[in-house]
């Protein structure tokens, strides 16, 4: 029970440091937004973990506004072009969308 106790701690801290990464840069950060989007399915089993639901909040946010964005700019995207989405996406996305964690984005 120990260890489960620390590795759900590990994973909480992972996503506090992306949730920070959304929050503060996300303009900076297009590379993290692709790995979001390519290895969406990975979060799926933290959606209904009690201990991580309110960090995933932005994480869905974030992947469900580019995840749209990608559907609009149509099928069969080039890896440059699905960049390039997420670059303009990131300009675009309303930094009010992304609700306050790890000690309200203040790292």
């Amino acid at each position: 029970a120990q260890d489960l106790n620390v590795i759900e701690e590990v994973i909480r801290m992972m996503l506090e440091i992306i949730n920070s990464c959304l929050c503060n840069s996300l303009h900076h950060n297009p590379n993290l937004v692709y790995s979001l989007l390519y290895k969406r399915e990975l979060f799926e089993q933290f959606r209904s973990h009690p201990s991580f639901q309110d960090i995933m909040q932005n994480l869905d946010t974030v992947i469900g506004f580019f995840s749209q964005r990608l559907e609009q700019a149509g099928s069969d995207l080039s890896v440059e072009r699905v960049q390039e989405v997420i670059m303009k996406g990131a300009q675009a996305l309303p930094q009010d969308r992304l609700k306050a964690g790890l000690q309200e984005c203040v790292v």
